[in-house]
């Protein structure tokens, strides 16, 4: 199927994919099964709006198809985004998604691995970077058939280290790093940004209800050492309930439909 952009312009989309509505702005072009838009993608895109608001230039690490990217863009309209991406199916679908949303002047979705030091060679300093790093190291669980959830959760090209290394080096004086990570994964995370001169400022622990163990954590660090705010963020409240109204908020911030509406 093509979607029409008007004289000389269309997107097509797959047999086995569907194109949806994010949100009232916005079209996304995702796999029908496969990784999809997700609360991941919702929460760290969220954090990372409140991070740096006013952020002209953004680094997004591990961008997928362009989930993240996209609520970005929306969300801070004189942002520029950079996507790093290194999975080719993902990538293609951000160059659509891309195309898609009339946003082919202020997103720049690439292809390569994020640890390839010549991959961001010669670009400016980033204000705020993001990224959800993989959390499981090869061999401590089964491998998804399917590659592109396989690539999103087992460290094949690296792991959060990588990540903040990276960030770390592209990061402005007064940047922000915004990294999602699972809900055990603070302390390595931690380690990972001291090991790159970078200090934890705010921590989001995101519990799927009260009294849960956590599902999400969300760090925010910078140059240097600095007081440490610590959030709870409960997305339901309680086993079987509708969002929370806390993460109701956030939806609506980011101007989210539940569900998604097909397009197709």
């Amino acid at each position: 199927m093509d979607t029409d952009l008007g004289p000389g312009r269309a997107v097509e989309v797959g047999p086995d994919e569907t194109l949806d509505r994010l949100t009232d702005a916005l079209r996304i072009i995702q796999k029908r099964r496969g990784h999809r838009a997700a609360t991941d993608d919702t929460l760290l895109a969220w954090e990372a709006v409140q991070a740096l608001p006013e952020a002209s230039r953004v680094l997004d690490l591990g961008s997928g198809k362009g989930t993240v990217a996209l609520l970005l863009l929306q969300r801070m309209p004189g942002c520029q985004v950079v996507g790093v991406e290194a999975e080719p199916v993902s990538h293609d679908l951000a160059l659509r998604n891309r195309l898609l949303n009339g946003l082919s002047e202020r997103w720049t979705p690439r292809l390569g691995d994020l640890r390839d030091p010549s991959l961001l060679a010669g670009e400016a300093s980033f204000d705020l970077v993001t990224g959800a790093p993989p959390f499981m190291p090869i061999g401590s669980g089964t491998m998804p058939q399917d590659p592109l959830r396989a690539a999103g959760r087992f460290e094949l090209r690296g792991g959060v280290s990588d990540y903040v290394t990276t960030a770390a080096q592209h990061l402005s004086a007064s940047g922000r790093v915004v990294i999602l990570m699972d809900g055990q994964g603070r302390g390595r995370a931690e380690v990972a940004l001291r090991g790159v001169g970078l200090g934890l400022r705010r921590l989001v622990a995101v519990h799927p209800f009260p009294g849960e163990r956590p599902t999400y954590c969300i760090l925010v660090a910078a140059h240097g050492e600095a007081d440490i705010v610590e959030v709870t963020l409960n997305l339901r409240s309680g086993p079987g309930t509708e969002y929370s109204p806390q993460f109701h908020a956030i939806r609506r911030e980011l101007n989210l439909l539940r569900p998604f509406l097909d397009c197709n």
